[in-house]
């Protein structure tokens, strides 16, 4: 027979009591559940899994916390994991994290104060935490839509840090990656390499209120051009800046950077600082004054945007010469509308200088660069403008189709914003033209 020492026994009960309490620990109830947001990169544990919490240490700050299948618990920093009282929310929320599995992020921010994280996705929200630069989080959601914090417009990211922390990051200084399995390999490329001055310098610049144009379907010919713009040359070193009026060069020795997102042209005073991915602020010396402006990328093809614009004058002028293309007034003469958007008008002195300017002749190039505004809207059909050959008289009417004819109303230079027309003065000159072929 074999005897145990007492001392022995005693020694392999208390081996067998963890073991069976270890084993125990798996069948453990749950207390709450949880997805992780921050877990390993493969594996039962891995981020966006549900888990089961069966104990919570307030003062380690820790969930210890199990997988269905696995025998072995985990404990976790509780930021690390998002608990829930019932396991279908957990789910839920593993469902809505599931797009953002691959996804990281990390601080560009350089310069003070540290980036931080916030509790909610407001720039006034209670700060939680701080990012230093070049530390990784770990994305899990992100707002519906970019939103301006001026003078940048971005989109809030929801980011966890590994040390546990969990809220709503502004993206201007998030450089946002994806990366299956371990990113910090692709997290070193990206900090390797300057993104930003590459896009500065790779892309044709236009100005923001091109954009602003396009939207709103008001294209201003005289400085929506395609010479008009930013446009980089990094082979010889120069910035050109092409605006309606002039065009400026800028010949640097360098580009430097100062701060996360400004770069210096050196031996120039120009200055551009990145806001997103779309837009750029530039800012520059002519003469004694300080000048500059927003400048953004565009999808459209300039030279298409402006065919088209082309296209729909001529199709309005089309339009309205196919109804008569002589018009006529017992009172003001007679305009002829001819091809080549030309006009030629006879009789027209009652309206100089009130209208037209005595200068005028009387002949000219028919246009229709503005637009009924809101405020005129349902009462006019259009406007039209006629540029006389003189190269200072160019005047515009309200145009309403009328039967047998045409009615322009007379517009004065205060009736415009922009290129809207949105106001009648006070005793508008209203005629009816006749039409004919």
């Amino acid at each position: 027979m074999h005897r145990v020492r007492p001392a022995r026994a005693t020694a392999a009960f208390a081996l067998l009591s963890i073991s069976l309490l270890a084993l125990g620990s798996c069948g453990r109830r749950a207390i709450a559940w949880g997805v992780l947001l921050w877990g390993d990169h493969a594996g039962p544990f891995a981020t966006g899994t549900v888990v089961a919490i069966t104990r919570e240490s307030q003062l380690a700050d820790t969930y210890l916390v199990t997988v269905k299948g696995e025998r072995e618990a985990r404990e976790f920093t509780r930021g690390r994991v998002r608990k829930f009282e019932r396991r279908a929310e957990a789910l839920a929320e593993a469902e809505r994290v599931r797009p953002w599995l691959t996804t990281w992020a990390f601080s560009r921010k350089e310069e003070a104060p540290p980036l931080p994280i916030r509790e909610t996705a407001d720039p006034s929200a209670r700060t939680m935490y701080r990012l230093r630069f070049g530390q990784l989080v770990k994305v899990i959601g992100r707002s519906a839509e970019r939103v301006e914090v001026k003078p940048y417009s971005d989109y809030w990211y929801e980011v966890a840090t590994e040390d546990g922390y969990a809220g709503w990051c502004f993206g201007h200084y998030l450089r946002v990656f994806t990366a299956e399995g371990e990113p910090g390999a692709e997290q070193e490329r990206l900090l390797s390499v300057d993104e930003n001055l590459e896009r500065i310098l790779g892309t044709v610049w236009r100005p923001d209120y091109f954009r602003k144009m396009i939207n709103e379907g008001r294209i201003d010919l005289r400085t929506f051009r395609e010479d008009v713009g930013l446009f980089p040359d990094p082979e010889n070193r120069t910035f050109r800046i092409g605006l309606s009026r002039e065009s400026l060069e800028f010949a640097y020795q360098r580009i430097e950077r100062g701060g996360t997102t400004t770069y210096a042209a050196v031996g120039t005073d120009l200055r551009i600082t990145v806001l997103d991915e779309e837009r750029i602020s530039v800012s520059y010396r002519d003469g004694d004054q300080q000048a500059g402006g927003l400048y953004a990328t565009m999808e459209q093809d300039v030279a298409a945007v402006i065919a088209a614009e082309l296209k729909r004058r001529q199709d309005l002028f089309d339009g309205l010469r196919g109804r008569g293309a002589t018009l006529t007034s017992s009172s003001y003469g007679t305009i002829r509308l001819d091809p080549g958007m030309r006009f030629t008008w006879q009789g027209f002195q009652r309206l100089v200088p009130s209208v037209i300017g005595a200068k005028a002749t009387g002949a000219g190039r028919v246009d229709f660069p503005y637009h009924v505004g809101r405020e005129l809207a349902g009462r006019y059909d259009g406007v039209i403008t006629l540029i006389f050959d003189d190269g200072s008289t160019e005047a515009s009417f309200l145009v309403t189709n009328a039967e047998g004819g045409v009615r322009l109303t007379t517009l004065a230079r205060d009736a415009f914003d922009e290129l809207d027309a949105v106001r009648v003065g006070i005793s508008p000159v209203v005629i009816f033209f006749a039409q004919s072929p």
